[in-house]
Formats: C-alpha cells, sequence, structure tokens
C-alpha cells in the first residue's frame, strides 16, 4: 500500500511538471508569436519573397483568362462575322451571352474544390481546360458551335477570379490586400490593352495554310494558354498553411499578423455548411449588385471598345492601337487608388469617385453629344479607367469585412458570379443594330452608374454603423478584438 502510494506521489509530481513545462512552453511560444525573431529588414525581405511566390503566376492566369475571353471582340472583326453569318439577328450578343451563366454557376463550387486541393493544380487544370477549348473554337464553322464552347469556356474560366482573390487574401493583411489585388487585375489590364494589338497581329496570317486570320488567332492563344497552364502547376502557390518554403521564424511571423488583423491564420476546407450563412447575408447582395453593374459595364466596354472605336474614324492597327491606349491609364490610376485604400482602408469612397469618373466618360462618349471624336475618345478613356479601378475596390471591400477563410472563399464566389450576371447585361444592352454609336448601351451603363452611387453611399452608411457600435464594445459578427470593417 505504502509503496502503491508512494509511486502515485512519483507519477503526481510528474504530471504536474509536465504540465508546468507544457504551460510555461505554450507561453514562450505566445510571446515568440507577440515578438518574432525578425528584424524590420527581414520583415521586408519576407514580404518581397511573399509577393514574389504568390503574385506574378497569379496574375499571368488572370491576363490570360482576360486575353482569352475577350479576343472574340478582335476575331469578330477579323472576319469571323462573316464566316459565321454573325450578322443576322443578335446572334453575336448570343454567343457573348452563354459564357456568362456557366461563368456564374461555378464560381462557388470552384472554390470548393480549391479548398480541398490546392490553388497549384486546380487553377493550373482550370486554365489547360480552357486552353482546349480555346483552340477547338478556331476550326467552328457553325455560330451555334461557337455559342456552345463559349459556355464551356464560361464554366472553366469560372473559377480563376474567385481563386486568385481568395488565394491572394489568405496570403495578405486587410492592409495589404488591395494592392495585391490590383497587381494582379493590372496585369490582366496590361493583358487588355495589347490583346487587340496581339489579335490583329495573328490576324495577319490570313490565308496561311488555307485559315482566316480570326482562327489563327483562337488556335494560336489556345495552344499558348495550355503551355503556360503547364508551367503554372509547378510555380502557382499554395496556402500559407501548407508552404513548404517558410523558415518557422517566418511562420510564427505571418501566422501572427494574419491572426491579428482577423482572427485567422490558417485555410478552412468549404463545406455546404459555409453556403447558408454567408448567403443569407442581404448586405453581400447589396455588393453583388454594384460589383454585377460594374462587370457587365467593364465586359462590355472590352467586347465593344473596337467597334466604338471605328465608330470614331478609325480602323485596323489605328483601331486596335486606340483601344489599348485607355487600359495604360487605368493601370496608372489603379496603383494610386489601391495604395490610398489600403493606407486609408477606404474601398467604396475610393469606388465612389471612380464611379462618378466612369459616368462621366459614358456621358461625354454618346454620339447624340455634339462632342468632337477626340472628347468622345477622352470619354473612353474615363470610362474605361473608372470601370476597372472598381473592381479590386470592390473585390477588396468584400474580403476585407468577411471574417473566416471558409466565409471569404463562399462571398468571393458569389460576388463573382453576381458580376457574371451583370456580364449578361453587358452582351446584351451593346447590340449590333446598334453600331456603331451604341446609344442604348451608352445610356444604359449610365443608369447603372447611378443605381451603383446610391447603392455605395448605403453601404458606408451600413458598416459606419458597425464601426461605431464595435468601438462601444458591441460583439458584431463575432469579430476580433480591435476589428473594424473597411469603409
Amino acid at each position: 500500500m505504502e509503496g502503491t502510494t508512494t509511486e502515485e506521489n512519483i507519477n503526481v509530481a510528474g504530471k504536474r511538471s509536465a504540465e508546468v513545462y507544457h504551460t510555461e512552453h505554450i507561453i514562450d511560444d505566445d510571446k515568440k508569436s507577440e515578438t518574432p525573431a525578425l528584424t524590420a529588414a527581414q520583415i521586408r525581405r519576407f514580404v518581397a519573397r511573399i509577393d514574389l511566390r504568390v503574385l506574378p503566376m497569379l496574375g499571368i492566369i488572370y491576363a490570360v483568362s482576360i486575353i482569352d475571353r475577350i479576343n472574340i471582340g478582335s476575331a469578330l472583326v477579323l472576319g469571323m462575322d462573316e464566316d459565321l453569318k454573325l450578322g443576322t439577328s443578335n446572334r453575336y450578343s448570343i454567343i457573348l451571352l452563354l459564357f456568362f451563366p456557366s461563368y456564374a454557376l461555378t464560381d462557388v463550387p470552384s472554390n470548393w474544390i480549391l479548398t480541398h486541393v490546392s490553388p497549384r493544380w486546380w487553377l493550373s487544370f482550370l486554365m489547360f481546360c480552357w486552353g482546349a477549348i480555346l483552340t477547338g473554337m478556331a476550326f467552328l464553322h457553325s455560330w451555334q458551335l461557337m455559342a456552345f464552347l463559349r459556355f464551356l469556356l464560361g464554366a472553366f474560366e469560372g473559377g480563376v477570379l474567385p481563386g486568385v482573390t481568395f488565394t491572394i487574401s489568405c496570403w495578405y493583411t486587410r492592409k495589404e490586400l488591395h494592392k495585391r489585388i490590383a497587381f494582379a487585375y493590372g496585369v490582366g489590364l496590361i493583358a487588355s490593352a495589347f490583346a487587340g494589338i496581339l489579335s490583329f497581329g495573328l490576324g495577319q496570317m490570313d490565308g496561311i495554310r488555307g485559315m482566316s486570320g480570326w482562327r489563327w488567332v483562337f488556335s494560336i492563344e489556345g495552344a499558348a494558354t495550355m503551355l503556360i497552364a503547364a508551367v503554372a502547376a509547378v510555380l502557382l502557390p499554395t496556402f500559407p498553411d501548407k508552404a513548404k518554403w517558410l523558415k518557422p521564424d517566418e511562420k510564427v511571423y505571418l501566422f501572427r499578423k494574419l491572426e491579428q488583423d482577423h482572427g485567422q491564420s490558417r485555410t478552412e476546407k468549404v463545406s455546404w455548411r459555409s453556403l447558408a450563412p454567408v448567403a443569407a447575408d442581404w448586405r453581400l447582395w447589396l455588393q453583388g449588385s454594384v460589383y454585377g453593374f460594374n462587370v457587365g459595364t467593364a465586359n462590355a466596354v472590352g467586347f465593344f471598345a473596337p467597334s466604338i472605336i471605328e465608330g470614331l474614324g478609325y480602323s485596323g492597327l489605328q483601331a486596335s492601337l486606340r483601344s489599348g491606349f485607355p487600359f495604360f491609364a487605368a493601370l496608372g490610376l489603379l496603383m494610386i487608388t489601391s495604395t490610398l485604400s489600403d493606407r486609408f482602408q477606404r474601398r467604396i469612397t475610393i469606388s465612389l469617385l471612380t464611379t462618378l469618373l466612369m459616368m462621366t466618360g459614358f456621358i461625354l462618349m454618346r454620339a447624340d453629344s455634339g462632342y468632337s471624336n477626340n472628347v468622345r475618345y477622352l470619354g473612353i478613356f474615363f470610362g474605361i479607367m473608372g470601370v476597372h479601378c472598381n473592381v479590386p475596390a470592390l473585390l477588396a471591400f468584400n474580403q476585407s469585412n468577411t471574417l473566416g477563410t471558409a466565409n471569404r472563399a463562399v462571398s468571393s464566389g458569389l460576388l463573382i458570379a453576381c458580376g457574371a450576371i451583370g456580364g449578361i447585361i453587358g452582351s446584351l444592352i451593346f447590340r449590333g443594330q446598334d453600331a456603331p454609336e451604341y446609344g442604348p448601351g451608352i445610356y444604359t451603363v449610365i443608369g447603372m452608374c447611378s443605381y451603383n452611387l446610391c447603392a455605395l453611399s448605403a453601404l458606408i452608411f451600413i458598416y459606419s454603423r458597425k464601426n461605431k457600435k464595435l468601438e462601444q464594445g458591441e460583439v458584431v459578427d463575432l469579430a476580433p478584438e480591435g476589428f473594424r470593417y473597411s469603409l
């Protein structure tokens, strides 16, 4: 009995000793988390290394998706309209429209798969598939088959922007987010600027091997997309908690920074239980309506800018070049607005100003305005600058104000699905029979801008009230201590 008691005492003492050590170890780890062993210079180098690992390939994938989506506009003026007899009724608008239903339906399921697999494998798979579809477009002889392949193209491109946005949000704090989303989106803008020139150059192959110029556009760009997809499978990032290249002290610093910013550092897997609470938030749908109208305008301008510029008296290479110049101006403004937005956490305020700029551009763009062609061309500049600065601002606002990685994955998918619905509007409002002035389409865009100004003002009011409640110590949406919503 006595031996047993002594043995039990030893075990109890050993257990207590182990518990004390374990507790001290946790405290030590917590202290390390609060004051990571990284100097300011090391932190700068580390953030630069994250940028280099995460951003370039994501930007390239998004850029290629933009080129492959809008090259149909250049193909139209390179002879596709005659070969596929698209001048009849609204065939071209139908082809454009069918891209968006499949795009909208795949946004959320794609992010669900992304969290279970990896951005590296899933995004590169999507890219290879849409490259194969684009190549197939080069060999079609009926507009019905072209419409079907555009539907498939939308299904595989649908997961790109939600995946890119969500992956970036997993690596960066809210004060770093807008500039990084703007970088990826900016690469897409550069691609948009050169897309017309690239298509014009490929169109000069007209007649080689008996193929029309527009067929060369699809075949070469589709093959290039599949090649880039193979490279992407090697260079694309994974999620922070799966990244093997992070050193232990870098992980401590990064995870602590992410937890302090939005209460979570590890990437949750999306389940269908994540969908209901996010989808039930009416504020998301208000954001979605703004995003949808904005994206609808962006897609419409991308599809029809060459035709509008031709209506100003330019043609061929001059039309392609002049359709690209406004995107460089948009890139410059995008870098300025994203920097200011991250510094002051004012996403919607920035979006209000750029929406006013976009609205001014479309007012100047009207054919019945009495303005000279140079002033109308300036309107194209303003329109493109405003609409493309809005997209990353709205995405950053959504990701900054959604708590939980699984919720952010679902939220980005739903928001961008709303953009696809806006894309349907954009593909219908600029009708072929209204060319080259496109008056009804331009007036519709002005109306959508007016709605967005009202909705954006409402969002500022809504989230300002939430911040006041947080400042008063109330619990709002289970936000972590010190959290404030971006405005």
